[in-house]
């Protein structure tokens, strides 16, 4: 791959989920990334971004037309945002192509972006269109706009199926895109999840209580069972402390549930991934409440938070979710407890704390089994 192009498109800020692109700048000669927002981060310079890398090396990053929209509008000017970006990736990656020669790979997680790669492919732009899928959208949604949005992309979806190369990140995908009709016998059934990073440090018991928290900060991510349950938290460990890193839709919401909590919160917005490092590097759990809903996006995807604090050896303590719960648990790499059992949540943290370097050995043992630089080279062979 040494001599490979490849575009790779995601949405802000999971482009780097599992150290992906890391893997990709690594081991293609060029690669451009296209890093799209979605969400309103509240990050005072987003936008939409253009990074170009050669040899590792990242030679430009150039922003395109980003088109901000209230919280309230997301899901119905989505189209409009949707056409905006199909016009400008196609536009640019034709200038790139006139630079740089027709690109050997595009690889993309979402079918939308997807099927812009397949657009380019038919104007002979790229070689080959690599879908690994991410999500599964339940049709079940509380919003009307949601169900019809969902609809739509389930069509576009159909049409992603026939990529060049379709990977999926668990069995649980597969399931349930077979049971919707969406696996067509010519492709192959390859999963690869999302990969973690090997740690470096030295794994031991920290003086405080401190959990960690990484993600995108929306209440399907589960933070109100911390703030539901603070002095429960309180009484039973009175050193704890709860670190937030990231932004979100959500974020002022949960600042005004912290102004009242007697557990100290410190939330860090969006920082740089070396940062992030950092900051879990403190942190004694990292944890993962997901909310069980049954509309939820969560359920058939791979916890990129979850990799991530095991690439910072962090326990893990996490609901029943996703699929990957089951294998956080045979492992002893952490404990799946439940959401709507407050007290299971306090025994996690009293059993994780008690055994600590027992569960971080596993840590370490699970992490590098999923460590990225094994995982991906797959996808394009």
């Amino acid at each position: 791959m040494k001599n490979k192009t490849i575009v790779y498109v995601n949405y802000s800020p999971y482009e780097n989920v599992g150290k992906i692109t890391d893997f990709l700048i690594e081991n293609f000669r060029y690669v451009f990334v296209f890093s799209i927002g979605f969400h309103n981060l509240g990050v005072s310079n987003q936008k939409n971004w253009l990074l170009v890398y050669s040899n590792g090396v990242l030679l430009e990053e150039k922003p395109f037309y980003h088109m901000p929209v209230p919280r309230s509008l997301v899901f119905l000017l989505l189209p409009v945002r949707s056409i905006l970006n199909l016009i400008q990736i196609f536009w640019i990656v034709l200038f790139l192509n006139n630079k740089y020669k027709r690109m050997d790979y595009y690889l993309s997680v979402n079918a939308y972006t997807i099927c812009i790669g397949m657009i380019l492919k038919k104007f002979n732009f790229v070689k080959k269109v690599v879908f690994w899928v991410w999500d599964y959208y339940p049709p079940k949604h509380s919003n009307s706009i949601v169900i019809l949005i969902r609809w739509i992309y389930w069509q576009l979806d159909k049409i992603a199926t026939f990529s060049d190369r379709v990977i999926y990140l668990n069995k649980r995908l597969i399931k349930i895109r077979k049971d919707n009709g969406l696996i067509l016998p010519k492709n192959n059934r390859v999963i690869i999840p999302i990969g973690t990073d090997l740690y470096q440090g030295i794994t031991r018991k920290p003086a405080k209580v401190r959990l960690g928290f990484l993600g995108v900060l929306k209440q399907d991510q589960g933070l109100d069972l911390l703030f539901d349950n603070t002095q429960e938290l309180k009484d039973s460990f009175p050193n704890i402390e709860i670190e937030i890193i990231g932004p979100g839709p959500n974020e002022q919401y949960f600042r005004d549930r912290a102004k009242s909590s007697c557990v100290p919160y410190t939330f860090y917005g969006w920082v740089p991934e070396k940062k992030v490092e950092q900051i879990l590097s403190r942190c004694t759990i990292g944890i993962a409440p997901y909310s069980p809903e049954e509309s939820s996006v969560a359920y058939y995807g791979d916890p990129g938070k979850i990799k991530s604090y095991l690439s910072a050896c962090l326990p893990i303590i996490t609901t029943n979710v996703f699929d990957f719960s089951r294998e956080l648990e045979l492992s002893g790499a952490g404990i799946v407890i439940d959401y709507n059992n407050p007290k299971s949540l306090l025994k996690a943290i009293r059993d994780i704390t008690d055994n600590y370097k027992r569960f971080t050995e596993n840590v370490v043992k699970l992490n590098k089994r999923f460590y990225y630089k094994n995982l991906y080279a797959g996808m394009f062979k």
